[in-house]
This record gives structure tokens, C-alpha cells and sequence, in this order.
């Protein structure tokens, strides 16, 4: 994935840590998604856009989430992938097949699809109440990239958003 790094990073994870958050959330990282968390456990990236698209606006990722090590005291914390994904399915926000690892500068969810592996922008910011919630869900949902390793390959510095 090279020259792709996440800055302030919270204390570092092991091996270890990510199997306890794959058992937690239900599904197997990606190779890339476990070697970006042992050198760098979430933060600000290097790149920062998503503008692959050209039918939508750029995405600016604002914040990679971190794992919560064994011995986090607060691992509920929305700040950490397990306690974001646990609070949100619970309250019905995010549907449980996507585990959220970033969010944009607007709140809304960057997760991994655990069925397909695919990268989903989940936009919280569109539900509307009156709609039934599965609806809301899928109306949500927007197919960033096909693989974990194809979205962080895909991000770029500001200066390269065509705007």
C-alpha cells in the first residue's frame, strides 16, 4: 500500500487485538486492513480524499477509528471499530453486515462490508424518519471500492480532487 500512513495513532495493537475485534464484530480482516493497524492503530491519513467517482463529490476521511487493545478500559468508546460497531447495530443505525473503520468530516461511516469485503460509505445523514429503517439502510449504502487494499489505494492528497 506504500507511502499510505495514519497520523495520531493511538497505542499500538497486536496481533492479538484485531483477533479479539474479528471475533467480536463476526468477520476476517483483510491482509492490508491488519498490516495498516499494526503499524498505525487508526488516525488522520496521509491521503485523505475518495474521488473516484465522478457522478459524486469527493469524500474527505477524516479519521481512521483505532482497536481497543485487551487492556483498554473504555474499549466501548464509539472511537474504537468494536465499540462504534456494537453501539450502532444496537441502536439500529448501521445493519450488521458493515463494520464501520473511518468516518467523513460530516460523521458519516466508512465500513467493510463482512459479506463481500467491499468498502461502503454509509451516509447517516440522509435517513428520514418516516421511511421504514431497512429502506433507510439501503438508501444509505454507496459502494466505494471493491476491497479494503483498492479504497486506501484509491485515496488522494487534496491538490489531486479535481474539483
Amino acid at each position: 500500500m506504500g507511502e499510505f500512513k495514519l497520523f495520531n495513532s493511538d497505542g499500538t495493537v497486536s496481533d492479538l487485538d484485531i483477533d479479539m475485534l474479528e471475533s467480536e464484530v463476526g468477520v476476517k480482516f483483510p491482509v492490508e486492513f491488519r498490516q495498516l493497524y499494526l503499524s498505525c492503530n487508526g488516525g488522520a491519513p496521509s491521503r485523505e480524499f475518495w474521488a473516484k467517482d465522478e457522478n459524486y463529490e469527493p469524500i474527505r476521511v477524516e479519521d481512521f477509528k483505532s482497536i481497543a487493545s485487551a487492556r483498554a478500559p473504555d474499549k466501548n468508546e464509539t472511537k474504537y471499530i468494536g465499540g462504534c460497531f456494537r453501539l450502532m447495530v444496537s441502536r439500529n443505525v448501521l445493519p450488521a453486515h458493515l463494520v464501520p473503520f473511518a468516518v467523513d468530516e460530516a460523521g458519516n461511516f466508512i465500513c467493510l462490508d463482512k459479506d463481500k469485503g467491499e468498502v461502503i460509505y454509509f451516509a447517516v445523514d440522509i435517513f428520514q424518519p418516516d421511511v421504514d429503517m431497512h429502506i433507510n439502510h439501503i438508501n444509505a449504502q454507496r459502494i466505494l471500492s471493491l476491497s479494503f487494499r483498492d479504497f486506501v489505494e484509491s485515496l488522494v492528497d487534496e491538490d489531486e480532487v479535481d474539483q
